[in-house]
């Protein structure tokens, strides 16, 4: 894909997004879409957005085999956040906002040193780190009806949509992190239950994972982004109802969806 080519790419990105219309996979109209040239695509249409708005952090996106497996992929990906997709505690979030909604429990942390490079060791990110907190990814891959691959959702950087985040754990530090437990339910029906330890088998690597792919992508963590590891648990396609993520002693979030 030549620079033509991706510009092409993240122009029909932005009008769908402006549209409010479905995403076209640019793996459609473009069959040598890689992974390294649709990192590029992300990059630029994040890049494209930053006159109206601004990065707060990262998200991990892919991180279970089965993820992975429905959009042929061999390994976890990646994607920005920006302010713009805060939601509060207790939001009602309008389903005709979005294209196709899907929701997902997740941990968050919030990184409190500069981290321009990758690191080493988990002892060397957890210096880094000054909160932890439960939170919920309101995704939206946008493509409709239309199949897409990896690389397509790679371009359209990742689903990232919104995000609800819960209080800090103040004993972050002491706690076993991959022992908490969420029980995500909809008026009182349980969706699921899971660990999470089930993201890439260890919180504190995943997360280590996600800090060295994006700074290996040239960009840098600054203090108070926020880093989402990925889905604990399944994603669900969001329906009208009242919902809650019971994360037990580390917290509860409630939204409702309309």
């Amino acid at each position: 894909m030549n620079e033509r080519e991706r510009n092409d790419v993240v122009q029909s990105l932005l009008r769908a997004r402006a549209a409010a219309a479905p995403l076209p996979p640019p793996s459609r109209t473009h069959a040598d879409l890689s992974v390294d040239t649709a990192y590029a695509v992300q990059k630029a249409f994040v890049e494209a957005r930053l006159d109206s708005e601004t990065i707060c952090g990262f998200k991990a996106a892919l991180t279970s085999p089965a993820a992975q497996q429905a959009f042929n992929m061999a390994m976890p990906i990646t994607g920005v956040l920006f302010s713009s997709g805060a939601c509060t505690i207790g939001t009602r979030v309008d389903l005709t906002n979005f294209r196709t909604l899907l929701l997902e429990t997740e941990l968050g942390f919030r990184i409190g040193e500069t981290i321009t490079t990758p690191l080493e060791s988990v002892v060397e990110l957890r210096e880094r780190v000054n909160a932890v907190f439960p939170m919920i990814e309101l995704a939206d891959p946008g493509f409709g009806e239309a199949k897409a691959t990896g690389v397509d959702l790679i371009a359209a950087n990742a689903a990232s949509a919104a995000f609800l985040s819960g209080a800090d754990e103040p004993a972050w530090q002491t706690m076993d992190l991959n022992g908490i437990g969420v029980a995500f339910s909809r008026d009182g029906e349980i969706l699921h239950e899971a660990n999470a330890s089930d993201v890439m088998g260890d919180q504190w690597q995943a997360l280590l994972w996600l800090v060295n792919q994006i700074t290996a992508q040239g960009y840098h963590l600054e203090p108070g982004y926020l880093l989402m590891t990925g889905s604990i648990g399944r994603m669900h396609p969001a329906k009208p109802g009242s919902y809650l993520a019971d994360y037990a002693d580390f917290g509860k979030l409630t939204f409702e969806v309309v």
